[in-house]
């Protein structure tokens, strides 16, 4: 059965994606994500002094609902999408890596800083602790959005082809 989570700010919607989104308009216009950079590795922190490693187990990761959730972004109708998903192996316990993509006629608007409001909101509600958000270094629309949402940025990543991209993180216990 699927799960019908839907939130809403009074402008943007997030609700699961419909088979009437996958229609051949839609992919038309199909969102440009603004941030489709490898997944960032933190280390779990070390075991306990004496512990052996080969018996350290790591701590289970953020996974609300297996693989991750995607979120249609509606405001009036579908301007986009944003995607929950667990981190990659070997980053810190409750991080949840953030995506969005936004249709190009739909940007400028506020419906990203919206949308990711609304995903953190619910992350944290699921039992995440920290948000993750990586954009291109190029990407000054995608980066505005992540210190809109009250993301930090913590560095940049080089990745083996060359690209370079901009790490934000958010702390989720408090509010977001």
């Amino acid at each position: 059965m699927r799960d019908e989570v839907k939130l809403c700010d009074g402008v943007v919607t997030l609700s699961p994606l419909d088979p009437a989104d996958a229609a051949p308009a839609a992919a038309e216009a199909a969102p440009v994500p603004v941030d489709a950079a490898p997944a960032i590795a933190e280390e779990d922190p070390a075991p306990a002094p004496g512990a052996s490693r080969s018996r350290h187990r790591p701590r289970p990761r953020w996974r609300p609902h297996g693989t991750g959730r995607t979120f249609a972004i509606r405001a009036d109708r579908l301007v986009g999408t944003v995607e929950l998903r667990p981190p990659a192996a070997g980053t810190a316990h409750g991080d949840v890596d953030l995506s969005y993509a936004l249709h190009p006629e739909a940007r400028g608007r506020g419906f990203a800083t919206r949308a990711v409001l609304l995903a953190c909101a619910h992350a944290q509600a699921e039992g995440a602790r920290r948000a993750v958000i990586v954009t291109a270094a190029d990407a000054p629309a995608a980066s505005a959005v992540a210190h809109r949402a009250g993301f930090v940025r913590r560095g940049q990543i080089s990745h083996a082809d060359g690209a370079v991209y901009d790490w934000y993180v958010k702390d989720l216990a408090g509010t977001c």
